[in-house]
């Protein structure tokens, strides 16, 4: 990786904090508005999936329409199974999914980060788009709470201080402004960043938002580094441009030529920040 980074751009969830137990709430607030036999399976298939025990795994695909596990390279659908890990025959595979896949928040869930494992799953059970909004809005409430206690890591602050003399920081986020900026004041970090972007729709938008980043601060794709825990959201569109990459991958689900930089948790991140600030 280059050292010459002049905008280094954030995404919020799962890469300033890494804090998990936010997921369970928001998969209470979920399961809380499904009936009672949805319920308990709701809460069967979470426990499943976190263990590792279920088809719908870290990084694989969700089509809400089709109720299908989907795997993926590059957009194009390499395998297809029911909820219950029945796979399709190729030849179906094929013809269900003939071109790319196109991602969004309704009917084709990237399960990227853990956020989408619970709203998986109530799709899966019936869950209607508005009751998953609501469930959302509901924890990033409780987010925004005292409840809500936020770990610091350590020296994670302070390295970003030291980037900001010589970089422009930047936030990029689907996360909203509201609840975004809270998170951010709890973490000390609401005056590091240069530029602030928040509902970003990502994947759909990401490369709209580099270019239009790259213009606008007038530099080349090479000196933009990005930083994320979703490899489809963040690092994919940001390779594909020229920019240099670091992909968070807590679940080890990456492989080597999807970023230029992996880690496994922000610890191991500050790490490479300090090596950057210093050059």
């Amino acid at each position: 990786m280059q050292e010459n980074n002049r905008l280094i751009i954030f995404d919020l969830d799962g890469t300033l904090y890494e804090d998990t137990h936010h997921f369970d709430y928001y998969a209470k607030k979920l399961c809380e508005k499904l009936n009672e036999p949805k319920r308990k399976l709701f809460t069967h298939d979470y426990q499943a999936v976190l263990e590792g025990k279920h088809p719908l795994k870290m990084g694989t695909i969700f089509d809400v329409e089709k109720d299908l596990i989907l795997t993926q390279d590059h957009g194009m659908v390499t395998y297809a199974c029911t909820w219950e890990g029945e796979p399709l025959e190729q030849e179906n595979v094929e013809k269900l999914y003939p071109s790319t896949l196109n991602f969004d928040f309704h009917s084709m869930l990237n399960i990227g980060d853990l956020w989408w494992v619970p709203a998986a799953i109530a799709r899966h059970y019936g869950i209607t788009n508005q009751y998953a909004e609501c469930s959302f809005i509901e924890t990033r409430e409780y987010m925004m709470s005292p409840r809500f206690q936020m770990k610091e890591v350590p020296d994670f602050k302070q390295v970003l201080r030291q980037l900001a003399i010589h970089s422009k920081l930047i936030l990029l986020t689907n996360s909203p402004k509201r609840d975004s900026e809270v998170l951010l004041s709890k973490l000390g970090f609401q005056h590091l960043f240069d530029k602030k972007i928040f509902d970003g729709k990502k994947p759909m938008k990401t490369k709209d938002h580099l270019r239009m980043i790259k213009e606008s601060y007038q530099v080349e794709y090479n000196q933009i580094l990005s930083i994320g825990d979703n490899a489809i959201n963040e690092i994919s569109p940001a390779k594909e441009l020229g920019c240099q990459t670091i992909l968070i991958d807590p679940h080890g689900i990456s492989v080597p030529s999807q970023a230029d930089r992996i880690v496994r948790n922000l610890t191991e991140l500050v790490d490479i920040l300090k090596q950057i600030s210093q050059s």
